[in-house]
């Protein structure tokens, strides 16, 4: 029950770093302001260069298999790239729900 409640948090957080990676992609081109991009697209490159390098996969670790392996690898890498950042936010929210 735990590791399906982690699956789908790991999904959550990821799918959300995809869509706000392409909203800010659409919104820099638009407004050719460049230098925000530059600092996520960096966070997401040594994220996913970490991730690959140790072959760190949180979902082949909760039992999660893809087609090809390194999609998992590659998704671990964008779920990383949030930092530490997202994960206090998403503390936060989920603390001021339990009071």
């Amino acid at each position: 029950m735990m590791e399906a409640i982690v699956l789908v948090l790991m999904l959550a957080v990821t799918v959300e770093a995809l869509v706000e990676y392409g909203k800010l992609l659409a919104q820099a081109a638009v407004s050719r302001d460049y230098q925000g991009l530059a600092v996520m697209a960096a966070a997401l490159v040594v994220a996913v260069l970490l991730c690959f390098a140790t072959g760190a996969d949180f979902y082949a670790a909760l039992g999660v298999h893809f087609a090809y392996s390194w999609v998992g690898v590659l998704l671990t890498g964008v779920f990383a790239s949030r930092g530490a950042n997202f994960v206090s936010d998403l503390l936060s929210r989920l603390n001021s729900i339990k009071k």
